[in-house]
């Protein structure tokens, strides 16, 4: 499995850096967007690139609760993590429900809610990959399946055509086409 990678949604450039610095290079990949319609873009094109979402609240145009109420809705295996300084956790926690982190955070509150969010993310993965697998083995007994119910069939066909064949040959007596 890749490297797992956060996206991490924040108009203030200095928070982006900061998480950046905390996460990479040992807990995971970071890749940085200024708000949230350049999230949502991105997670239309690289949905599977990304296994966890930080973003912060207060954001012009589409903010934090747009994107945490659109993922929950239509990705609701990618973990989510909410930041905000002008956010009270427990505001927050009443509309969301995903772990929030007060700005300013340290080091290990960030590593505290990222870490568990990423296992998660994996676990989830190496679920769906197992899915996948037995799916396609599904598929595969399906097709064979099928293919072989298709060989009876046909030589069903045939025989009833030979049958045909003898019935009237013997209509036409020995010797007789």
């Amino acid at each position: 499995m890749s490297k797992p990678t956060a996206l991490v949604i924040d108009d203030e450039p200095m928070v982006r850096h900061l998480v950046r610095r905390i996460l990479e290079p040992d807990v995971c990949g970071v890749v940085e967007v200024e708000d949230g319609e350049a999230a949502l873009e991105l997670l239309g094109r690289r949905r599977q690139a990304i296994d966890v979402v930080l973003t912060d609240l207060s954001m012009p145009g589409i903010d934090g609760f747009d994107v945490v109420e659109v993922l929950t809705l239509h990705h609701p295996d990618l973990p989510v993590a909410c930041m905000s300084g002008y956010v009270s956790p427990p505001n927050a926690s009443r509309r969301l429900a995903v772990p929030f982190l007060k700005k300013p955070f340290t080091t290990d509150a960030l590593l505290a809610v990222v870490v568990p969010l990423i296992e998660q993310s994996r676990a989830l993965r190496v679920v769906a990959q197992q899915v996948n697998r037995e799916a396609a083995a599904e598929r595969a007994a399906s097709q064979e399946l099928l293919k072989q119910s298709e060989i009876r069939l046909a030589r069903g066909v045939d025989l009833i055509a030979a049958a045909h064949a003898l019935r009237r040959a013997r209509a036409n007596g020995p010797g007789q086409s």
